[in-house]
């Protein structure tokens, strides 16, 4: 078991009987308790095993294309600053002057060779060494050996899968590969849709401010349950949809693609259809000649077919990005009420043609005034609300529990509305979480 010396003030007793955080007593194989979305204490220690010790998507580098691009992220609750180096290579490093503290780089953007602070001006290289500091004679004889130990902290490790950057501040650890596990296939399913396979990720991002605990937003992104209700406006507002949302009518399939990675699955259903672009509004090929012709030349007829038809992916990887199908979303967290999603369309290299509609298709779905994140947000708001309700402390993870498959993909149920996404999403968030401190 594992404990923390300040338990969270929403455990019951049922879940923290001896005064100590105890993982196993708040997530089980078919519920978890609601003090995992509400309590600041687990929010505190999810900063310090999940955000510092595990892999964390911060940027995508084609947001950093040319040498001196910068963009500044959280990871957790510690900012960083993305920069990508004359060498070309991108670094992710401590957004926090090495001298009093102060944060260094207060532009969500730009590009610069180097970062020099508000505070007492001490500037660094954008590849993190300290370059200068303003009068230097201060620290006589000190300042050299100084300069050398000061710099900008990188993260411990930094690694990319197909131009996704993540990182770790932890030195040892799993590698990202064995970190995305299964979830590597939904990256390359999204890129397969790119004349170029790859992304440009330059359209920049929408936020939104959530008022519910990161993880509701991040579940609920693989909650086939959901749409029907949460979503109806969207649903009476837009025909024909893509597939019927009715699980009994349709072959899709929600996966627990293991590691906390899960998926709503479409592929079948448009396989069985076996009309490209269903997707994509059910575009016809004519009104996208020019993309379809670059895909053709690049992949030939039969497997640009066949990209059409699967389309992207809809799929969570562990713990904070989400691939909304043709939009990109990862979090901020602002605190166990609080969240700031963000947003942008996943704008396909060599594929201007269907960029354009892209960006209306995000503005109309994911936009301030759009469907649905507007409906998302206003439930997260309602959940979080609701768990301040004391009486039945459990939430209910159960739906489909008798009939998950396990297959080589990982853990399957061909009814959309089963919670599996939710289990597997849990069940790597106790493991992580219970590990030692």
């Amino acid at each position: 078991m594992t404990t923390l010396d300040n338990p969270p003030a929403e455990t019951t007793e049922a879940a923290n009987p001896t005064n100590t955080f105890d993982v196993e007593a708040l997530v089980r194989p078919d519920r978890v308790h609601g003090s995992v979305y509400t309590s600041p204490e687990i929010f505190r220690r999810e900063l310090e095993q999940i955000f510092r010790k595990g892999w964390v998507y911060v940027a995508h580098d084609s947001e950093v294309p040319e040498p001196g691009d910068y963009i500044t992220r959280m990871m957790g609750q510690e900012p960083v600053i993305v920069a990508r180096g004359k060498d070309g290579q991108v670094r992710v490093l401590a957004n926090r002057c090495a001298h009093r503290g102060n944060r260094l780089c207060n532009a969500e953007q730009g590009n610069a060779t180097s970062f020099r602070c508000p505070y007492h001006g001490w500037t660094f290289s954008n590849e993190g060494p300290l370059v200068a500091v303003p009068m230097r004679n201060g620290y006589a004889d000190r300042y050299d050996s100084l300069r050398g130990e000061l710099g900008l902290t990188p993260a411990a490790r930094v690694d990319t899968y197909r131009g996704f950057v993540f990182a770790s501040l932890a030195p040892t650890g799993i590698s990202l590969l064995e970190h995305l596990g299964r979830s590597t296939d939904a990256i390359d399913r999204l890129l397969a849709l790119s004349p170029a396979g790859e992304l440009q990720l330059g359209a920049g991002h929408m936020k939104h401010f959530q008022n519910c605990n990161w993880k509701m937003v991040m579940e609920n992104n693989v909650d086939g349950y959901h749409a029907l209700f949460t979503h109806k406006s969207v649903y009476d507002a837009v025909r024909p949809a893509k597939v019927s949302h009715q699980p009994a009518k349709v072959k899709v399939l929600v996966r627990d693609l293991g590691g906390g990675h899960s998926e709503i699955d479409y592929s079948e259903e448009y396989e069985k259809l076996d009309e490209e672009f269903v997707w994509f509004g059910r575009s016809p090929r004519e009104k996208l000649p020019a993309y379809v012709s670059a895909m053709e030349a690049a992949y030939g007829p039969e497997r640009t077919h066949h990209s059409l038809v699967v389309g992207p992916p809809h799929t969570l990887i562990f713990p904070n990005l989400f691939l909304a199908e043709m939009n990109i979303m990862t979090v901020d967290l602002l605190a166990a009420d609080r969240t700031v999603a963000y947003t942008t369309p996943a704008l396909l290299k060599g594929a201007p043609e269907l960029n354009g509609k892209m960006l209306r298709r995000t503005e109309g779905a994911m936009g301030p005034a759009g469907f649905l994140i507007a409906d998302d947000g206003e439930i997260g708001f309602r959940n979080q609300r609701g768990l301040a309700a004391r009486g039945s402390e459990w939430l209910q993870l159960s739906r489909g529990l008798e009939s998950d498959l396990d297959n080589e993909t990982g853990t399957v149920n061909y009814d959309k509305s089963s919670e599996t996404p939710q289990r597997g999403f849990w069940r790597e968030w106790a493991r992580v979480m219970g590990a030692s401190a």
